[in-house]
């Protein structure tokens, strides 16, 4: 009975040889074109008009260009290619040409050569590529980690095929056949195959095969695909032997990386950290050496630097507002406060006044005497206008001052800093200052001992000021992903003896800006505003004039805060 194998490889005979590139090179005062084909076909050949085309049918023939249409090729005359498997046994080649141009067309021993009139000079020599090697990585069976790819693979030539119950062996015969591969199976490799393949790569259709009957292919340095049962190459990856090589790191740390490779090593394998030299020297079999090459070149690359400039700007404005006014009272020959100021009395009953100091106080405790105070506590201090009036009635003098004070007090502080920092790394700036806080432990002389123990005192320092930080992410489109966090904080003493407050205003994002962006960080405004009225009972409530029996003080404190952040993409001097 005749096998699978035959019946399918006298199908690939009759579709005849494959095209497998297409060549372009300058000749003396011609094109020369080369159609590779394995084996001979004949052809036919004519030309076209709207747009120019010559057009090349290679009867007997079978499509195995790396892909249809290769557009912009430029080269002596020729515009562009367009092939493509124009029935079951004839694949077409058509030339897009600039100008009609005089050709012949002579038999190969590799295809095809067509020989063009050049009308343009000398040029580069072209090619489409020959058919895609085999990628070793699409017979690697799920279980197993696939090695890491530096760049993708031109797809391999497309199979339609369908196989019923065919011996494996026979399948990967076919495949050998049809790929140029040779394809060598190991001592267990048994069982039958049923699948249809209907125009798929070859390679991606003999990975999913191996995988259905759990098998898996490797392919060495010479070309040679071995396939094998899955046990079978666990076992022989158990006695391989231990290779040691040392990977140096050039743009991360060793300790970085060390984390990322350890998932690849088998159970034999080890993997230590060179400080000195920045290294990671790593002990396994050659497979997971080459794997760990693999994703070295793509983790130990130079990643982005972003250089933040910063301008943070803290503004705070006090308004201060008072006006009172202030009574004393005195009796010339009886009591005397003498708090807002100096007075004179009679103190030994001669009939002479003698001077008294302001805060020395005379109390009368006999006759008939008065005096009396008006505000003395709620003065304003400082005050930048005062009146001073004084009437004298018999006795008694009445003497009243109005003071008034306005003031405004305004701080603008202003930083500019500056870092560079890796990309995806964290940037901290401050501008500030560290507060000592004082702390005292009281129940630490309660313990044992009779109570002797004395209370302990620890001192802990606080950051405050202007603290910026900024974790710069460049996209692949060229943006910055900033995450940006700032905070402006500030001590102050407490009214308690609880020891001091911090007032703090901070602010956190996550912005996407363009290279050179600036980020503003506003609306960090804090307004305090208080009024205090302090004044004589009842008579300061009075309507008209109650300002005359009181004192009134106004105070609004502002404080704002601006971040402004503009973070550049630190290009490579390479």
């Amino acid at each position: 009975m005749t096998s699978m194998f035959a019946l399918w490889a006298g199908t690939l005979l009759a579709l005849g040889g494959p095209v497998t590139e297409v060549t372009i090179t300058p000749m003396a005062s011609q094109t020369s074109v080369l159609i590779s084909v394995r084996g001979n076909v004949e052809y036919r050949d004519f030309t076209m008009e709207g747009p120019h085309r010559l057009v090349i049918d290679l009867m007997g023939a079978s499509h195995a260009l790396p892909q249809d249409n290769f557009g912009a090729v430029n080269r002596g005359g020729i515009r562009s290619i367009r092939s493509s498997q124009y029935s079951e046994d004839v694949v077409r080649v058509v030339f897009e040409l600039d100008e009609p141009l005089a050709y012949t067309v002579i038999p190969d021993g590799r295809g095809l050569r067509i020989s063009l009139e050049n009308p343009v000079g000398d040029f580069e020599p072209w090619s489409s590529g020959a058919t895609a090697p085999f990628n070793p990585t699409t017979l690697v069976p799920v279980a197993q980690a696939a090695p890491v790819q530096a760049a993708p693979v031109q797809e391999a030539r497309r199979i339609s095929v369908t196989w019923t119950e065919a011996p494996i062996n026979d399948v990967l015969l076919a495949f050998a056949a049809f790929s140029g591969k040779s394809i060598v199976p190991g001592s267990n490799v048994a069982g039958f195959v049923t699948a249809d393949i209907n125009d798929q790569p070859w390679d991606v259709a003999l990975s999913t095969i191996l995988g259905g009957q759990g098998l898996a292919g490797e392919e060495d340095l010479y070309g040679i695909i071995r396939v094998d049962n899955i046990a079978d190459l666990n076992d022989r990856e158990a006695i391989e032997p231990i290779l040691t090589r040392a990977h140096r790191i050039s743009f991360a740390t060793a300790q970085e990386l060390q984390a990322s490779i350890e998932p690849l090593l088998t159970a034999r394998g080890r993997i230590t950290v060179g400080s000195g030299t920045n290294t990671l020297i790593v002990s396994d079999i050659e497979r997971v050496q080459n794997q760990i090459e693999g994703l070295l070149e793509q983790l130990d690359i130079e990643t982005p630097q972003v250089s933040i400039q910063a301008k943070i700007i803290f503004v705070n404005r006090t308004d201060l507002d008072e006006l009172g006014v202030t009574y004393e009272l005195k009796d010339s020959r009886g009591n005397q406060f003498n708090t807002l100021s100096g007075g004179a009395a009679d103190l030994n009953g001669d009939g002479t006044l003698e001077a008294i100091g302001q805060g020395t106080s005379v109390v009368a405790l006999g006759g008939n005497s008065v005096a009396a105070l008006g505000n003395a506590t709620a003065r304003v201090a400082a005050p930048t206008l005062q009146l001073l009036t004084s009437l004298v009635l018999g006795r008694h003098q009445l003497i009243g001052f109005i003071d008034a004070l306005q003031s405004v007090q305004l701080s603008d502080i202003e930083a500019t800093p500056q870092v560079t920092v890796l990309d995806n790394h964290q940037a901290e700036l401050l501008v500030g200052e560290l507060t000592p806080i004082r702390t005292i432990d009281a129940g630490a002389g309660a313990g044992g001992g009779g109570g002797s123990a004395f209370p302990t005192a620890q001192v802990a320092q606080q950051e405050t000021g202007i603290i910026l930080r900024a974790t710069p992410h460049v996209t692949a489109n060229g943006f910055i992903l900033l995450e940006v966090e700032a905070e402006r904080s500030a001590a102050e003493l407490a009214d308690s003896d609880a020891g001091f407050i911090f007032r703090t205003q901070r602010g956190q994002t996550r912005v996407l800006v363009e290279d050179g962006e600036t980020v503003v960080i506003g609306g960090l405004t804090q307004t305090e505003r208080t009024e205090a009225l302090a004044g004589i009972p009842f008579l300061k409530d009075l309507p008209l004039i109650g300002a005359l029996f009181r004192t009134r003080r106004e105070q609004e404190i502002q404080r704002d805060l601006i971040i402004l952040v503009t973070p550049h993409i630190v290009r490579s001097r390479r």
